[in-house]
């Protein structure tokens, strides 16, 4: 499956500890640093700012929102919709039963990046600016993998089992999110996704460059060819005409020196 969709610009991300919640973002943090996921946004790094406030710096990478990916896939198959859920229902199963802090976010912090991947680009706890729209961890994780399955083939056989197994999961504990998860993989194999490299969104619009004044010989000859011979108060003869006559011409004087001959 091949797709080309708008790119988001690769970008860090600052989170800054609200007063007294520096020991939730330092065990988010401490996670986040050592699951070493691929389908999480990674931390760079993680410091005090100049008021002693606790802050992390995290890598939101390239890629395009579940959704708007979806859109352009229009209906995935199975096999898709296995290689975008798994790893989701995965990092649900390890949130709910401890293993993982995930913060919070919404389905657009849910990232398909060039390799087709699915990227979590969550909020930590008690960072400043928590949007009250904001889903928690796990829930967000859940949906989101509703949301693929909702865009799959409606009469794969599979989907019955799968879409209430995944709705019971929403607000269900570690236990029901792996009854989920052992769905969705006996529906198919996953299969991957192949992206073409989509153009930057910041170059869209932008006038191409005007090309550079030719002013040789090549140039001179293309006029000729494309525009006609000049031939006087602003006129050109037909490019093709002259060369008839110039053919003609040669092949009359030909004649006339083998003639004088």
């Amino acid at each position: 499956m091949r797709l080309s969709v708008v790119q988001m610009v690769t970008d860090h991300v600052r989170w800054v500890a609200s007063d007294d919640t520096d020991d939730q973002l330092l065990a988010w943090a401490a996670d986040r640093a050592s699951a070493g996921c691929r389908h999480l946004a990674p931390l760079v790094a993680i410091g005090r700012l100049p008021d002693g406030r606790l802050a992390v710096d995290v890598l939101r990478p390239a890629g395009t929102p579940l959704t708007t990916a979806l859109d352009t896939l229009g209906t995935p198959t199975t096999g898709v919709a296995v290689t975008l859920s798994v790893p989701l229902l995965e990092l649900a199963v390890a949130e709910r039963s401890g293993a993982l802090s995930i913060g919070t976010g919404g389905l657009d912090d849910v990232l398909v990046d060039d390799a087709g991947a699915v990227v979590l680009c969550d909020r930590p706890p008690g960072r400043e600016g928590a949007r009250g729209t904001d889903q928690d961890g796990a829930r967000l994780l859940v949906l989101a993998a509703r949301v693929v399955w909702e865009r799959a083939d409606p009469s794969d056989p599979a989907r019955p089992l799968v879409d209430s197994a995944i709705a019971a999961a929403l607000d269900g504990d570690a236990e029901v999110i792996r009854v989920a998860l052992s769905h969705v993989r006996a529906a198919a194999a996953p299969r991957p996704i192949r992206w073409d490299p989509p153009a930057h969104d910041l170059l869209l619009g932008v006038p191409p460059e005007p090309p550079a004044a030719d002013t040789g010989i090549l140039a001179i000859a293309r006029g000729v060819v494309v525009q006609g011979v000049p031939w006087g108060g602003g006129r050109r003869l037909p490019f093709r005409s002259a060369l008839v006559g110039v053919v003609v011409s040669v092949g009359v004087g030909a004649a006339a020196v083998f003639a004088l001959g």
